[in-house]
């Protein structure tokens, strides 16, 4: 089955994920002060929803299935430069413990928290680089 599908580009969408993304790590970051674990599940959600934003932009869309943020995590690391893997290896473990955190139990420290905040803020400042370079 095909994971990804076409969609034809708009910028108005794109931008608004982009801005979402930002709120997003605001959240993230304000949240660190209060709970570790709300912090990380929205700088996991920030980073996700950026990635998304990067399909957005390239015209291709993750089809809703068991398996689609491997997709869109998948297709940006296929996107970017290639010395962010371990950016994408940070990002996938993100995916995992934030499943785990979500559907059973994971301790997620303060320490991990602040990881992911600072690694979403600049994966976010890369993929609106990307994105503003190519949809100019």
């Amino acid at each position: 089955m095909k994971t990804t599908k076409p969609q034809p580009v708009n910028r108005k969408q794109v931008e608004q994920f982009l801005a979402s993304t930002q709120n997003k790590s605001v959240a993230a970051r304000k949240n660190l002060a209060i709970d570790a674990e709300a912090a990380y599940q929205i700088a996991y959600e920030a980073m996700l929803k950026g990635s998304l934003a990067l399909m957005l932009s390239h015209g291709s869309r993750a089809r809703v299935q068991l398996g689609h943020h491997r997709v869109i995590i998948e297709f940006s690391q296929q996107h970017l430069d290639p010395a962010l893997a371990p950016t994408f290896a940070l990002f996938d473990r993100m995916r995992r413990k934030r499943n785990d955190a979500f559907y059973d139990i994971a301790l997620i420290t303060a320490t991990e928290a602040e990881e992911a905040v600072v690694t979403a803020e600049n994966y976010l400042a890369l993929v609106a680089n990307d994105i503003a370079g190519r949809l100019k």
